[in-house]
């Protein structure tokens, strides 16, 4: 019997011939974890940036967009940029799992959230074939771009999550964009502080530029805050002339 990948204890799972080979019995977290996730329901989220509405007052949500988001949109620095999926409510049992995931190395956590990344990248590409008009609709082509670490902080780490936690959707994945410096953890700034956009800290990698041309890009990265990062990355991937550019995140915090 598997043991939960955070908690390390058993994970109590019926096991029967179906869920022996099923992805959803892939490594995992025990029904005691998993308990304290908090999902992000997609019918009842930001139509942008996908934050948990219900968690706002409604003076901040206009149209099923949270007010964040409307000062993006009235800021004209979107250009490509479309919008955000996240999977999960910031929590501190969630924060804890992120800080054993990023800072003490436990890569295999990742391993848990397969299956939710999964399906919330093929949730996305229906919902691009769905918004496509006439008879014929095809399944667009995604390349997943993991939002890159700086050389200091990927040694500091010995891995980027955001691209362990791209191979656990299977896409193709292109290492778009680089990382030229380092900026001050996103935890030591404020709200205000977040949401002002610097130059970007992202260069395009000419190498890959050419395989983005024409093709939807999705950004893949561990945390969305306030949205600067998805699109000063955005912004750096421009050049290349995508069609479009998204971003799936496993938190919203």
């Amino acid at each position: 019997m598997e043991r939960c990948l955070f908690c390390g204890e058993m994970r109590g799972d019926p096991l029967s011939f179906h869920n022996l080979f099923s992805p959803e019995y892939a490594p995992g977290f025990c029904l005691s974890c998993r308990e304290q996730l908090v999902p992000i329901d997609p019918r009842h989220c930001c139509r942008l940036c996908g934050r948990d509405l219900s968690r706002l007052d409604r003076n901040r949500v206009t149209e099923g967009t949270c007010s964040d988001c409307v000062k993006w949109a009235n800021s004209g620095r979107n250009g490509l940029y479309v919008n955000n999926h996240a999977l999960y409510h910031y929590n501190p049992f969630l924060k804890e799992m992120i800080n054993q995931f990023k800072f003490r190395g436990d890569v295999r956590l990742a391993d848990g959230f397969a299956a939710e990344l999964t399906r919330a990248y093929r949730r996305i590409v229906h919902n691009c074939v769905r918004e496509q008009s006439g008879i014929l609709k095809r399944k667009p082509s995604f390349l997943l771009v993991p939002v890159p670490l700086s050389s200091e902080r990927l040694l500091e780490r010995g891995f980027n999550q955001a691209d362990v936690l791209a191979r656990q959707i299977g896409a193709p994945i292109v290492q778009a964009l680089v990382r030229v410096r380092d900026e001050a953890k996103q935890s030591k700034k404020n709200r205000a502080e977040r949401m002002r956009l610097r130059a970007t800290p992202f260069q395009l990698n000419e190498k890959a530029a050419v395989s983005l041309s024409g093709h939807k890009i999705l950004l893949i990265d561990d945390i969305y805050t306030t949205g600067a990062t998805m699109r000063l990355a955005a912004e750096a991937l421009a050049p290349a002339r995508p069609d479009s550019i998204r971003s799936l995140t496993l938190i919203h915090g």
